[in-house]
């Protein structure tokens, strides 16, 4: 009898997984309404939360440590409450908005992450001597990591450990929903590395066809990195990259880049260069006053674009 529970656990497990591989993402809310505790001095916090994110995006913002929905092979501290609340603002700035502008306001209810998870430390592996700085799981959560560390005046900061993950990990949830095209892990299979990828310097993986030295470790890795890095990075560090690259590495980075931009255009009619163009220019008038303040121009640009 034992054994009769098993295999119906194992069948309604392996049932289960076979369902979300098929399941869609939509824009419909995968939420129940949530009933926000009024008693809680994160109140306010969550109620904006609840305005600015679960409501238009379909998103739960998760910034209260829950040992269940990390990984316990880890020991990470929490998200302090005001560093959660400004890269909320900041992320509806730099993040969300960018998007609603360059791809149109529909698209990141009905494809973005339906959860997003803050974690105040990072993951140290001792064993690999690596630094996990975010992650994505089933096509719809993203984590982020070392939020308590965030440099708030320093862009190549909040690019390296924060936009440029989260660029990343959505490049990793679209690939997900869409395949990227498996001429790209032809360009270079050789010089992949999923074991000392750590090892080499970012002029070395530069040199071998990858923008960076993780990308270096497998292909869909080296996918994710030429988008995150193409969008968060300036002019000067990019053209720089290539020129360290030399004449081979630049036009294997080139030939991969034109097939990321390729597929964003034809699969997801993502403009990859107008996407970067907007994200640049706000970098470079990063005004936190406005930031802190943005939700109100976006709620007007919210009801404008109803009215259409």
């Amino acid at each position: 009898m034992k054994s009769l529970y098993k295999i119906l656990a194992v069948a309604c497990l392996v049932m289960g997984f076979a369902a979300c591989d098929n399941e869609q993402l939509t824009g419909e809310s995968i939420f129940i309404d949530p009933v926000i505790d009024t008693t809680t001095y994160t109140y306010q916090f969550d109620k904006w939360l609840d305005k600015y994110y679960t409501e238009p995006y379909n998103v739960e913002f998760l910034y209260k440590l829950d040992d269940n929905a990390t990984d316990p092979n880890y020991n990470v501290v929490p998200v302090s409450i005001g560093m959660a609340d400004t890269l909320a603002h900041l992320a509806l700035y730099l993040w969300y908005d960018v998007y609603d502008s360059v791809v149109g306001p529909k698209f990141l209810p009905e494809y973005g992450p339906k959860m997003i998870q803050l974690i105040g430390s990072s993951m140290l592996d001792p064993v690999q001597g690596t630094e996990k700085l975010g992650y994505a799981e089933g096509g719809i959560k993203i984590t982020l990591l070392k939020i308590n560390e965030m440099q708030l005046n320093n862009i190549d900061n909040l690019n390296e450990y924060i936009f440029k993950t989260m660029h990343h990990e959505f490049a990793h949830i679209l690939h997900q929903q869409k395949n990227y095209p498996t001429e790209f892990a032809q360009i270079t299979p050789a010089n992949y590395d999923p074991i000392k990828w750590q090892e080499r310097t970012y002029k070395e993986a530069w040199q071998l066809g990858c923008v960076s030295n993780y990308g270096s470790s497998e292909a869909r890795e080296d996918f994710v990195e030429v988008i995150a890095n193409y969008i968060v990075k300036p002019d000067a560090w990019w053209d720089n990259m290539l020129k360290e690259a030399g004449t081979e590495g630049a036009a294997i980075i080139n030939q991969k880049w034109d097939i990321c931009n390729t597929w964003l255009k034809e699969k997801w009619e993502i403009d990859l260069d107008a996407l970067r163009d907007e994200v640049q220019k706000r970098q470079q008038n990063l005004d936190w006053n406005m930031i802190m303040q943005f939700d109100d121009q976006l709620k007007a640009n919210r009801e404008n674009n109803a009215k259409e």
